[in-house]
């Protein structure tokens, strides 16, 4: 039987807020099932039907996860059909193209693991690759900009970072399906798709100036009730890279891609809340009608006047990096005593904060503090302020 594409996100609605395997609060499918995700869509499209959903109820049956962590091996207890044949690790050498090419030549999708972010370290993602195209591959990414394949997706244009094919590749995971016919289909008939949570095309907004949360934010961005991020108790909704939102205050637009700023911003569905406006980038305004329902201030007000037209696109805004100062220093769950240990880090290794730029600043070295930080392994978690220093 011949492979034919199956297109599934892991920010579905219908499933994007389950707990994904065993793993702590806040490990959520849609945060962090792209592997889930990614093997779900091969699954299905070697004809055995399962979304996210049903196949993390079926591996957690089979004790298919460490934690949040897939245990690769174990979907053949699931899937009898379906096999992992090899497991290779590339991060620090050259991935070996012509096994992805034979698997691929016998009908057989797979999964590779890529880098996410162009921040330092390694930012892990995991992607289906399905087919050739010149010197790229054809993917299907589970945490889109947009849904489905329609639009063909290209491993290189979205993950190279400027790095040959061959070191855009960190992991490869090989799977042989016992029924698979030797081709894959690449008919956009044959396709099923799900939407994401928010909608890319903004036709839902009304009208007013708007922005858009940065296509390197693979992570999604956190729209919030509060500006406090030191913990997920004030999440509303978890919006992809893409996504536009309707800016809710005066002078919003000058406050866009400015690191440490906030702005008040609504979605297409009508969740009103705040998002760090350092992961946004602004959108030509449709209408130049603005918009202030907003009944509430963000933290800081900015000062420069909102202009008619889009400027020319900002510099990104450096990110505050810490490193570690020693051994073994814990990344915890959240900023409170009781939080749980997520992982550790080595001493030297590198970590982005991602809460407001100035309020981190004050806290490192201070003993008592924690900072919201991305870990290494590309996760979101809690440091303790004076086991790190300011890169």
């Amino acid at each position: 039987m011949a492979f034919k594409l199956v297109y599934l996100s892991q920010q579905d609605p219908q499933w994007k807020n389950d707990l994904l395997g065993f793993g702590d609060p806040g490990d959520t499918l849609g945060m962090y099932g792209c592997a889930l995700t990614s093997v779900a869509m091969l699954v299905s499209g070697h004809g055995y039907s399962e979304t996210p959903k049903t196949l993390n109820e079926k591996l957690k049956g089979a004790n298919g996860f460490v934690s949040s962590a897939i245990r690769w091996d174990v979907v053949n207890k699931v899937h009898p059909q379906i096999t992992l044949r090899e497991q290779v690790s590339c991060e620090n050498t050259d991935a070996p193209l012509a096994k992805i090419n034979a698997a691929l030549d016998a009908g057989q999708p797979v999964v590779v693991r890529v880098d996410s972010s162009p921040a330092p370290g390694l930012q892990w993602h995991y992607v289906l690759v399905y087919a050739r195209k010149g010197n790229d591959y054809l993917i299907l990414d589970p945490y889109p900009y947009q849904p489905g394949t329609a639009k063909e997706d290209l491993l290189m244009a979205r993950y190279s970072r400027g790095n040959p094919l061959q070191r855009s590749i960190q992991q490869i995971l090989i799977y042989q399906c016992s029924t698979a016919g030797g081709t894959i289909s690449t008919s956009t008939s044959s396709t099923t798709t799900t939407t994401t949570s928010e909608s890319t095309t903004g036709t839902s907004l009304g009208t007013g100036p708007r922005a858009r949360v940065k296509a390197e934010v693979t992570w999604g961005l956190n729209i919030r009730s509060s500006t406090d991020t030191s913990s997920m108790a004030n999440l509303v909704v978890n919006v992809p890279a893409g996504t536009e939102l309707l800016l809710l205050e005066a002078g919003a637009e000058s406050k866009v891609d400015v690191q440490g700023q906030w702005v008040r911003v609504r979605t297409a569905q009508g969740q009103e809340g705040f998002a760090a406006a350092w992961y946004l980038e602004k959108v030509a305004d449709t209408t130049p009608t603005p918009v202030t329902e907003s009944t509430q201030s963000p933290v800081t007000e900015a000062t420069a006047e909102t202009t008619s037209s889009t400027p020319p696109p900002a510099p990104e805004p450096p990110k505050i990096q810490v490193v570690v100062k020693a051994n073994a220093t814990k990344i915890f769950s959240s900023a409170a005593a009781s939080a749980s240990v997520m992982s550790t880090e080595k001493a030297g290794a590198r970590l982005t904060v991602v809460e407001a730029g100035e309020g981190a600043k004050a806290k490192i070295g201070v003993k008592g503090k924690r900072i919201n930080v991305k870990a290494s392994s590309g996760k979101r978690g809690f440091v303790d302020a004076d086991k790190v220093k300011l890169a």
